[in-house]
């Protein structure tokens, strides 16, 4: 099982997505839908489920504006996601990363608040409580705080572009056919 963040229901689900900067140029990701769509592919081949964490769902919502209802429906309708509460053994498990971090004494981040250190330890907890083996995220922190605990996390511009189709050769005819030129 895996698991996508809001960022990454986003470029799986809207028909024009928002996408992260590429840090290599520091443009918008390029090929984002079809980066997704290969990795969809590869899921449904490897018969991968999806879990989609329910914090994760709220903020989806939320950014859908008056598209609220379509995104509901677009994750209900599928049965390749799986929805995945916050739930006691997810709360068990932000708890232990919170008190890992604190053991450690490791300090926000300037771009960090304490509210989304938290939506994200709720995320990952989820995502262990659950056996997720990888994290998808467009978010640097997540998937650094996700390693931490040792949960495989995949950026979105980390991932694989599909193969491109072999290009027929171009065929110029036989040798017989071929013009011998002029003097």
């Amino acid at each position: 099982m895996v698991v996508f963040d809001t960022s990454v229901m986003g470029i799986a689900f809207d028909e024009h997505p928002s996408v992260p900067l590429d840090p290599a140029t520091k443009l918008p990701l390029t090929h984002a839908r079809a980066r997704m769509d290969y990795l969809l592919k590869l899921l449904g081949e490897s018969k991968q489920r999806v879990m989609l964490p329910t914090p994760a769902i709220a903020e989806y919502i939320v950014k859908g504006g008056p598209d609220k209802e379509k995104r509901v429906e677009a994750i209900v309708s599928s049965k390749a996601f799986v929805v995945a509460p916050f739930d006691l053994r997810a709360a068990i498990e932000c708890a232990l990363i919170e008190d890992a971090d604190t053991a450690r004494g490791k300090p926000l981040a300037e771009s960090q608040t304490k509210a989304k250190v938290k939506f994200d330890r709720q995320i990952i907890a989820i995502a262990i409580a659950r056996g997720a083996t990888t994290i998808y995220t467009g978010d640097r922190h997540l998937a650094d705080v996700a390693r931490s605990c040792e949960v495989n996390a995949v950026l979105t511009w980390e991932l694989p572009l599909p193969p491109q189709e072999p290009q027929e050769p171009l065929d110029f005819g036989t040798e017989s056919e071929s013009v011998s030129p002029k003097h």
